[in-house]
């Protein structure tokens, strides 16, 4: 229950940001472990810029599952997909666990605003 309630934190704090789409809304028909919480920047040079920024501000996040077809024993020729290389490029992972406070996800979330201010 402490990573959903986070996960709702984030999606309504984080969901009206022009800049940063949040993960989208499950369906009554399916159930979230809330595992992990992902963001997507909308400009490519934002996602990287905005992980130095937190890193800066001792955040902690990750890029995570590099595309299978960009490793070159998997190489596909003329492979492509544009939805998976737009995830692996404007994704970013936050926290998202039960040991974290509050105050910590404030934390999070008031830092993420203030990048772009």
């Amino acid at each position: 229950q402490v990573r959903k309630s986070i996960h709702k934190r984030y999606n309504d704090e984080l969901g009206s940001l022009e800049w940063l789409d949040t993960p989208p809304t499950f369906p009554n028909t399916s159930k979230s472990s809330y595992y992990m919480y992902h963001i997507q920047t909308k400009n490519l040079l934002d996602r990287d810029k905005l992980a130095e920024y937190l890193r800066k501000n001792n955040i902690y996040c990750t890029f995570r599952y590099y595309p299978l077809h960009w490793v070159p024993y998997f190489k596909l020729k003329d492979l492509n997909l544009p939805n998976t290389e737009y995830a692996a490029r404007h994704t970013l992972c936050i926290p998202l666990h039960q040991s974290l406070t509050d105050k910590e996800v404030s934390y999070i979330i008031k830092t993420i605003k203030n990048f772009k201010e």
